[in-house]
Formats: structure tokens, sequence, C-alpha cells
């Protein structure tokens, strides 16, 4: 087994075990962010592997689709998840800003390493930057989609 299949087995079990993290009075929460954040994340995925922006060499379902399912459909949802049920909603505007770019980076740097070290992910026409900018957009998107579907009222 190669290094890449390792990290993405590895990164199946973290995702999964996370799960045991949610608390249980945000199971109903979580799984409507989970699925709303699927289906962002699953289009947008998609669309920039088809327009040759990314590439994925090493991923699974190699003959169903050419995106990561890993990072798309389980791993990113499950991150917006616990991005939305502790984001600091009594907080002054720069936490929050804080809190968000803090995910964003942690991702990135992720990405990153993967790209430079992997056969995970191929940059064709894209850099850090814009994985940083469209991390932030979705996060946020999820959290406003969250707010208002769960009819949050900021404090």
């Amino acid at each position: 087994m190669n290094i890449e299949h390792t990290i993405l087995y590895s990164y199946y079990a973290a995702a999964f075990i996370s799960l045991r993290f949610i608390p249980r009075d945000k199971w109903r929460e979580a799984s409507v962010i989970f699925l709303s954040q699927q289906f962002v994340t699953w289009f947008f995925g998609l669309l920039v592997v088809e327009l040759h922006l990314i590439e994925y060499p090493v991923r699974e379902l190699a003959e169903v689709n050419k995106t990561s399912f890993l990072f798309e459909f389980l791993a990113f949802p499950i991150i917006t998840i616990f991005f939305c049920i502790y984001f600091p909603q009594a907080a002054v505007a720069w936490k929050k800003v804080l809190y968000t770019s803090a995910f964003c980076t942690g991702l990135t740097i992720f990405e990153v390493v993967f790209v430079k070290y992997t056969l995970l992910i191929s940059y064709i026409r894209w850099d850090w930057y814009v994985t940083w900018v469209s991390v932030y957009a979705a996060l946020s998107l999820s959290y406003f989609f969250y707010k208002w579907y769960f009819k949050i009222k900021a404090e």
C-alpha cells in the first residue's frame, strides 16, 4: 500500500471517529449541516475538476467521477459541522473572522502539503489562496444557511 492510500484510509477513520465528538443534542443540526454542505461541495468540486483547475490522480471511485469522494462528500462536510456548531456567535466580529480564518488556514495547509508531497491532489490552474477563499466562502455560506434554517438569532 502506498502513502496516498494510507492517508486516505487514515482520513476515513478520523472522519468516522470525529462523529463521536458531536454533542447528542446537536445531531439534528449536524445532519442538516452535513447534507447542505455535501450539496455545495459536491457541485463545486465537480465543477472545478471538470474545468481542469484541479486534478485528483489518486482517488476513490475513480471509475465514477474525477473528484475526491473523501474530501467533497465526507471530510469537508464533517469539518463544517464542527465549524457551525462551535461558531462563536456572541463574539465580536474580529473573533468570528479569526475563527473562520483559522479553519480555512488549517485546511489550506493540509492541501498544500498534499499537493507538494503526494499524488492526492494536483493544481493545474489553481493556487492555495483560491482554496483559502473558496473554503472561507463555503464555510460562511454554510453557517448562514445553518442560522437561517434553525432560526438562530445573533447575540
